[in-house]
């Protein structure tokens, strides 16, 4: 069990003790790399101890993810699978795949999208061994000036690969597609295989897929059949905050067989818009390719806390 105590308590720079081991090697790799961005973000000096703090808040959810995963694994609730080539090469324990496709816009992926997919393999609602991180790439009127899909795919990757194996992996697969298309193409992906995919999206997502939930499900359906794939759909909602009025389209989600399922924890952190609007920098995972392209607004002090607008 991970120890979630604090290394200096009640000074402003204070940070979670990150637990000395966890039980399987594959969460302990990963610990020990997103120890180490965080301890060098902490070491660059170009943050207050207010950014500190942002990112001692998300290192304590990052933590408490990988304690749940640890636990699954040693249950034997989650199998841990090699995505080194997957696509390409797709490794199935007896013909079964059991995925997580977490699809949004990313712009920019962060911090928050992070901690939702660990948490969510960390849950025991969850029967999934991995998520797989899409940005949509189809034009959209409600957002038109959204980042190019090639750059937003990159700085998705630039956060998860080297870093995240084998729990999750980001995928080219959102390149002139909605959500339609995208599950469309994860599911052509898996011929002759039995594929049990969980659809993860926020609350302020789901009036959105309950009203096409009918019209997905016939062009999945489609694809399933014509790809050999013994294919099942689930889908999994967090909650981004207390007034989701989620059972009405819950309902009408099942109406179509397939099972819905709300996350009771809420994830009430910032946004995308945050970053793009508040230059709350805090929310991006500083890895090092993260932190060269973005120095020059570090030296300029252009970054900002985003816990410090709430206080």
């Amino acid at each position: 069990m991970a120890s979630f105590e604090w290394d200096t308590p009640g000074k402003p720079c204070s940070r979670p003790r990150w637990p000395s081991r966890f039980s399987h090697a594959s969460v302990d790799i990963v610990a020990r790399k997103l120890k180490k961005v965080f301890d060098q973000n902490a070491n660059t000096g170009y943050f207050s101890c207010a950014e500190i703090r942002d990112y001692s808040y998300y290192e304590n959810l990052l933590i408490q993810g990988l304690d749940g995963i640890d636990r699954k694994m040693t249950s034997g609730l989650l199998v841990p699978v090699d995505l080194s080539e997957y696509p390409k090469i797709i490794r199935a324990d007896r013909g079964k795949i059991r995925a997580c496709i977490y699809i949004g816009s990313f712009d920019p992926f962060q911090l928050t999208h992070l901690t939702v997919a660990v948490r969510f393999l960390a849950s025991e609602m969850s029967t999934s061994d991995f998520v797989i991180v899409v940005p949509e790439g189809s034009p959209d009127p409600a957002k038109p000036l959204k980042t190019e899909y090639a750059f937003r795919l990159s700085i998705a990757r630039m956060q998860v690969e080297g870093i995240l194996d084998p729990f999750i992996k980001v995928l080219d697969l959102g390149m002139q597609a909605d959500t339609i298309e995208i599950v469309r193409r994860f599911i052509g992906m898996h011929s002759g295989l039995s594929l049990e995919l969980t659809h993860l999206i926020g609350s302020d997502v789901l009036p959105i897929a309950a009203k096409y939930i009918s019209e997905d499900m016939r062009i999945w359906k489609k694809e399933a059949q014509e790809s050999g794939v013994d294919w099942r759909h689930c889908i999994h909602v967090v909650q981004r905050d207390e007034e989701s009025a989620a059972r009405p389209y819950l309902e009408k989600i099942e109406a179509e067989n397939v099972c819905a399922m709300l996350d009771p924890h809420i994830v009430a952190t910032p946004s995308s818009t945050d970053f793009r609007t508040k230059q709350a920098f805090t929310i991006v995972l500083p890895t090092a390719s993260i932190r060269d392209k973005m120095e020059i607004i570090f030296r300029y002090r252009m970054h900002k806390s985003w816990s410090s607008d709430q206080e």
